[in-house]
């Protein structure tokens, strides 16, 4: 049965009830989801204690690392009553136009690629969209290094492409250890959540992070190099470096929910460093006299696949 769309007043309710954190008593605590499953969420307390937890209705959507307030019900029983105002939320359209929450109050956005299958840069530059406009820093990991042959140093430009950005990118073989000391310590103190397609490595990668806790990986598909998806509800663990990891399950691309309330260049660094240069100021950086951006590109200042990306999510407003 197809769900039915929420009012305007059902909204509203739910984030009234988002809102309306409830001053604490002996039978409030406050606690961060760690998993959520259906209805029912696992949250950490205070004292480092795991409770699974029912959810009062309306609460709307929760995901990893929300902060939240417990109730204890009796009888060993608890409901979720309130979630903590947000940092930031990372979300993306599905394949229906459906908006699906992925993680709450991040630092960092991990998006892993590998060198097999081909790193689809129309796809980073997705994920790059919506750490810029949410706020969150994104790390960029090309995993299976071990995969690469000796006379391929960058075989995607990668580095050439995002480092003169700004953006941390890191090669690394989860399975061999390379790199490995580098990529370990962009977690310290820090909430990250580590995304990708499917067989990309991530389980990889968590498992060489966490390697006491048994995390299941997938063999690649000889037919399209694609993994079977391995983790099937995102997971929030913490690190020896005081930092945390949310795991999430593979996809087989991400539709960003983009923030019409920006301009879209907020989420391409390079064309929003020049925009201000237009002589329009509500330049879209399209055949628009005077843009300073078109410019760039023509003078090979912009690479040419970062804006040909930008005007297709264009596109899509």
């Amino acid at each position: 049965m197809a769900k039915r769309r929420l009012s305007k007043q059902q909204k509203k309710r739910i984030q009234k009830a988002q809102d309306a954190v409830p001053s604490h008593s002996q039978n409030h605590s406050d606690g961060l989801v760690i998993s959520h499953r259906g209805g029912v969420v696992l949250v950490e307390t205070p004292d480092m204690n795991l409770i699974e937890c029912k959810l009062k209705s309306n609460l709307g959507v929760i995901v990893c690392g929300d902060q939240v307030v417990c109730e204890d019900t009796g009888n060993d029983a608890f409901r979720v009553v309130a979630i903590k105002p947000r940092e930031n939320l990372l979300q993306r359209m599905d394949g229906s136009g459906k908006v699906r929450s992925i993680a709450a109050n991040l630092s960092q956005l991990m998006i892993c690629l590998a060198v097999k299958p081909e790193p689809n840069l129309f796809l980073l530059d997705q994920y790059l969209l919506s750490a810029e406009q949410q706020n969150i820093n994104p790390l960029i990991i090309l995993n299976k290094l071990d995969l690469l042959s000796a006379s391929e140093e960058d075989p995607y430009r990668l580095k050439s492409i995002y480092q003169p950005m700004g953006y941390t990118v890191v090669f690394t073989s989860a399975i061999f250890g390379q790199n490995f000391d580098q990529l370990k310590s962009l977690f310290d103190h820090q909430t990250t959540v580590l995304s990708g397609v499917s067989g990309v490595g991530k389980s990889s990668i968590t498992r060489a992070l966490l390697p006491d806790i048994d995390i299941k990986i997938a063999e690649i598909s000889e037919a399209n190099e694609e993994g079977r998806h391995t983790t099937r509800t995102s997971r929030l663990y913490h690190l020896s470096n005081n930092g945390h990891l949310i795991d999430t399950p593979g996809i087989r691309g991400f539709n960003p929910l983009i923030d019409t309330s920006q301009p879209l260049s907020t989420g391409f660094r390079e064309i929003s460093a020049l925009a201000d240069r237009c002589r329009f100021s509500n330049c879209k950086h399209v055949n628009e006299p005077g843009c300073a951006v078109i410019d760039a590109v023509s003078a090979g200042e912009i690479f040419e696949i970062r804006y040909q990306h930008y005007l297709k999510l264009l596109d899509r407003q």
